[in-house]
């Protein structure tokens, strides 16, 4: 389903759509660009009431505050957090076909010419990761960090849940998980950002709790809905996921023997294939499958300390149902 975000330049039209979704019949993709020119076309396009808008409704979606706190933005930091989206791919925007008598210019055909970088001096960046109820560091979450310059690195929480970067370009950086081998067990969502350095030790191998060796992913979990037609192939490819990474998130395993019997005590599956092989309906109850979704922060200061604070995500029941 569309975001129904739409934005206007023009005579033209242009929709937002999630990662997952599908290019409408008709419709072309828009590269935006990156950086400063990016956000300089969005503050452009935000001239317009009803553009502004729409960008700030699509931050929100995103986003890690509430409805109010997202109202109270500037257009400068709606510029920026929705560029950071665009940027790491969690939303696209798309052109509207026009009308057989319709002409009109492209989005952003002006050149946009980027301002002067003054100072390029080599910087660092501390970022910490802590559950908001106990304050315990959070080890082996792996995260992307994007700079400046458009440079990438990915890297990983140490053992005290920190990350402490060198040499980084100047300006600030965007921070994206990555969801390699994610699954509901050990998946964190994003709760805020800000707060003390936590001064708590991490806890010991052996002990109850998370641990230096543990594998933490961060992200946000969407739910979808299955319904006639689908297959496990089929929705894995509408979200960007290979079936094994999809199965893996839901159920822990890979095992095609396995995963029919999740499919029948999980998501509610009653109909089966001519080989016996469970399939999707929209009869199934719940019907429900797990999705995990990146989880981006914005506009990172560099030379300054973050704290990301996390919690784990409800344990998921399984589905009871009587014969």
């Amino acid at each position: 389903m569309l975001l129904r975000h739409a934005l206007r330049d023009g005579h033209r039209e242009y929709v937002i759509l999630e990662l997952q979704e599908l290019l409408p019949e008709g419709y072309e993709p828009v590269d935006l660009g990156r950086g400063w020119t990016l956000e300089h076309r969005l503050l452009r396009l935000m001239r317009e009431d009803a553009n502004l808008r729409a960008l700030r409704d699509a931050v929100y979606a995103h986003g890690h505050g509430t409805a109010r706190f997202s109202a109270s933005l500037t257009p400068e930091e709606v510029a920026r957090q929705a560029a950071a989206l665009f940027s790491f791919g969690v939303l696209r925007l798309a052109r509207v076909p026009l009308s057989s008598r319709t002409v009109a210019p492209h989005f952003a055909e002006t050149p946009v010419v980027a301002p002067p970088v003054e100072d390029l001096a080599p910087l660092w960046l501390r970022l910490q990761v802590v559950d908001d109820v106990t304050d315990v560091p959070i080890s082996g979450i792996k995260l992307r960090i994007q700079f400046a310059d458009e440079s990438e690195q990915q890297t990983t929480t140490d053992s005290e849940g920190r990350i402490d970067l060198k040499d980084v370009p100047a300006g600030s950086a965007n921070v994206l998980s990555v969801l390699d081998g994610a699954t509901l067990d050990n998946t964190l969502a994003l709760v805020r950002t800000g707060g003390p350095w936590s001064q708590q030790k991490p806890a010991k191998a052996g002990t109850k709790g998370r641990t230096a060796s543990s594998t933490r992913v961060l992200a946000r979990i969407a739910e979808h809905r299955v319904t006639d037609g689908e297959t496990l192939e089929s929705v894995a490819e509408m979200y960007g996921l290979t079936v094994d990474a999809l199965a893996k998130f839901n159920w822990g395993t890979s095992d095609a023997d396995v995963i029919q019997h999740y499919l029948l005590l999980e998501v509610g599956c009653t109909h089966t294939d001519v080989g016996g092989r469970y399939v999707f309906s929209s009869e199934d109850v719940p019907g429900l499958l797990h999705i995990p979704r990146p989880v981006a922060v914005p506009r990172v200061a560099v030379e300054q300390s973050h704290i990301l604070r996390v919690k784990k995500v409800p344990e998921q029941q399984p589905y009871l149902f009587s014969l």
